[in-house]
């Protein structure tokens, strides 16, 4: 049975940001661990936008190291057509099904380092912040 080791802040609230993304935080494999195990908890408030969880398996990441981890390994992701995981790699909130309230993402995966990314450029002019797009409180990384 695995033994969570850390838990971390990984994106604090995002207030009125049109987009952020969240620290690097090192992951298992960065340890030596092999389980792969991760969980991340994300706390929404009437979210509407994009989340991605991403990593890396670059000990010292650039930009171009991360990809966009995938619905297949993510579980406990809500999978309905309005804000289930798509093939571009993120979970898409819409304005008429906001998310609000505590989700957990589990993931597998012998990672060194793993972010997440909120993004809401596809909304309204992409560049200004409306008080009803919400936000997200926070994300939690458990590994």
């Amino acid at each position: 049975m695995p033994i969570h080791r850390r838990n971390a802040t990984i994106l604090s609230s995002t207030g009125s940001e049109m987009s952020m993304t969240g620290m690097n935080v090192k992951a298992d494999s960065y340890y030596g661990y092999v389980d792969g195990h991760h969980t991340i908890q994300v706390v929404y408030s009437d979210f509407i936008g994009r989340f991605r969880i991403q990593a890396s398996l670059s000990l010292n990441p650039a930009e171009t190291d991360w990809f966009d981890i995938q619905e297949t390994a993510v579980f406990g992701a809500v999978t309905d057509q309005t804000t289930g995981y798509n093939p571009q790699g993120y979970i898409q909130f819409n304005a008429n099904d906001p998310a609000d309230g505590s989700q957990a993402y589990s993931i597998t995966g012998n990672f060194s380092y793993i972010r997440v990314k909120m993004d809401r450029s596809h909304i309204g002019d992409g560049t200004t912040y409306d008080p009803s797009y919400g936000q997200i409180s926070q994300a939690i990384l458990s590994a």
